[in-house]
């Protein structure tokens, strides 16, 4: 939300370089705090940027709620709306995680960008969410396509 109110010029954005912008009339903290609340990012890290170096807490929430999960995230990369370098150091994250210090979660995360995409859910989205959902129902760790 953040870069929609830099790219709107936003006062609450401009007026700060973004530093005001949470908690202001564009952005209550009733709003900051449900993301908190309900998004990934915000359950991990709040309002602070994202660290590479988890806490006791990210370690403790991710053998709660992650160990072993399955993952698949479909990103238009034309999506003006919600654009993909938005999420992208959260995923990154994640996949850091995965792959380095929560290696034995056994977590499996598959981050796709349709490159021509915009904000809609494309074919090539069904398909690969058609697929990844029946590898996870067949019990496949990995699937054999896109990796």
């Amino acid at each position: 939300m953040s870069d929609r109110a830099r790219l709107s010029k936003r006062n609450t954005f401009t007026s700060s370089n973004g530093a005001g912008f949470l908690g202001s009339v564009d952005f209550p903290n009733a709003l900051v705090n449900s993301c908190k609340k309900w998004d990934p990012k915000g359950i991990l890290f709040g309002t602070s940027e994202i660290t590479h170096k988890p806490s006791d807490y990210v370690r403790q929430f991710f053998d709660s709620k992650l160990r072993g999960k399955r993952i698949l995230v479909c990103s238009g990369g034309a999506d003006k709306l919600v654009p993909y370098h938005c999420s992208e150091p959260f995923l990154k994250f994640l996949k850091d995680a995965t792959a380095g210090w929560y290696k034995e979660g056994g977590m499996y995360i598959e981050d796709n960008v349709y490159p021509a995409v915009k904000h809609a859910y494309s074919a090539e989205m069904v398909r690969d969410t058609t697929r990844f959902v029946s590898d996870t129902l067949a019990g496949v760790s990995r699937p054999a396509s896109n990796l």
